[in-house]
């Protein structure tokens, strides 16, 4: 008999298209910047790509949390599949006829990150659509195993089929895995809207300006935008400079490097796995506040081990904590604490500390790690050491645990969808 979120056909559909589709990102990320290398034979011109095709999905990403609430997750995760599979689909034909400009690849790239934009609020918030509330953390686990599975295997896999194949071949693998995608999310559940019409850029404005608001109100919502402005100005710049530095200070430092992020990896795997099986634990609210006062500790520590097993043991440690804080816990207590009207808005809102804190974080870390590796890890570490003793202070941070009741409350009028429905 299936047990926990597989009860539900919908999420079965789902979560197989969504591991499939993340399986296609990761090796697409491999698949793109050799493209854009063979094609213009500059690492400047690569840099350049990368961060004109970021941009879009930072500067549109509350608009793709509006756009999430107004219609349904289903729909806008079932249109950004398809509008994506078709531009790394039109990449592909252009490769293969050997037709292709650098123009070209900026704008395909564009319009990937414009679909990125609606996507990731609305995948984050079709979840509660798809299970029952009790089954959530289990479904978060089993995609967030996805989601590591992926970071392991896709990039080796792109690797694999650029060199046994061709790009051509990895782009159009990946093109698929957006259809593929496309026809499994069909599958969950239709949410009726009361909407009339197509949202107007006013309309759009306004729920973007109450997805603040509620934002700005609601305690629980900035508690995770703590935790998450944390993590991104703690991590981003450890994982992008940090560890590579680190590195460097042993015999062999890029076979250190490679076992360093693969430990990272190999632990949040493992944290995921036994999310599914185990569940969160009852006080999850401990569970973020004391993995967020270890992860501030200890990161103080890597940037002073004397041996890289040390490292390696400490990362691998820390990935399985995260995996249950970070990527169980928080889009747990996020699905479950926010009305289904906010949650595409609250999700986009809760994303944005990381599209706009991480190059703070690079560059701070970047420069610091030039003067002192040690130094560079310890004042990393201060952000997240800071949001655990805050939350620690919090008596609503220390009592939450799977029995507080849910937050999923009727709306004051001025928070409501502009058209009237809950989708």
């Amino acid at each position: 008999m299936l047990r926990g979120p597989w009860r539900s056909r919908p999420f079965r559909w789902v979560w197989s298209g969504e591991s499939i589709s993340m399986m296609g990102d990761t090796s697409y990320e491999v698949t793109f910047a050799w493209l854009v290398l063979t094609l213009t034979h500059s690492p400047a011109a690569l840099g350049a790509v990368m961060v004109a095709t970021t941009i879009p999905s930072g500067v549109l990403l509350l608009v793709g949390g509006a756009i999430t609430d107004w219609f349904s997750p289903r729909i806008v995760m079932l249109f950004a599949h398809l509008v994506r599979g078709a531009a790394v689909g039109v990449l592909t034909v252009l490769a293969i006829t050997h037709s292709l400009h650098l123009w070209e690849i900026y704008l395909i790239g564009i319009v990937v990150s414009i679909g990125d934009a609606f996507f990731w609020p609305a995948s984050d918030s079709i979840l509660p659509s798809l299970v029952a509330k009790a089954d959530l953390p289990r479904a978060n686990a089993l995609l967030g195993t996805s989601g590591q599975a992926a970071r392991l295997v896709g990039p080796l896999l792109g690797g694999l089929l650029v060199t046994l194949g061709s790009t051509t071949v990895a782009l159009g693998f990946n093109a698929i895995t957006f259809f593929v995608a496309a026809s499994t999310v069909a599958f969950a559940p239709r949410q009726p809207s009361t909407s009339e019409g197509s949202p107007s850029v006013g309309a759009i404005m306004r729920e973007i300006r109450s997805g603040l608001s509620y934002a700005g109100r609601n305690v629980e919502v900035r508690m995770v935008l703590l935790l998450v402005s944390a993590s991104t100005l703690t991590y981003s710049g450890l994982f992008a400079v940090g560890l590579p530095a680190l590195a460097q200070r042993f015999p062999h430092g890029p076979a250190v490097l490679a076992a360093m992020v693969a430990a990272w990896g190999l632990g949040q795997l493992i944290g995921t796995i036994s999310a599914t099986i185990t569940g969160l634990p009852k006080r999850w609210g401990l569970l973020i506040i004391g993995m967020a006062i270890i992860e501030g500790i200890s990161y103080a520590v890597l940037g002073l081990v004397p041996q890289y097993l040390l490292a390696v043991a400490l990362l691998a440690f820390l990935g399985i904590g995260v995996a249950y804080s970070s990527d169980v816990a928080l889009p747990t207590f996020v699905q479950t604490r926010t009305p289904m009207a906010m949650l595409g808005r609250v999700n986009s809102v809760i994303s944005l500390p990381r599209v706009v804190l991480t190059p703070v974080s690079v560059a701070v870390i970047g420069v610091l790690a030039s003067a002192s590796v040690g130094l560079a890890f310890m004042i990393a570490a201060i952000p997240m050491l800071l949001a655990g003793i805050v939350l620690a202070l919090s008596p609503r941070a220390r009592r939450l645990s799977v029995d507080t009741p849910s937050a999923d409350i009727e709306l004051p009028p001025d928070l409501a969808p502009a058209g009237g429905a809950i989708h």
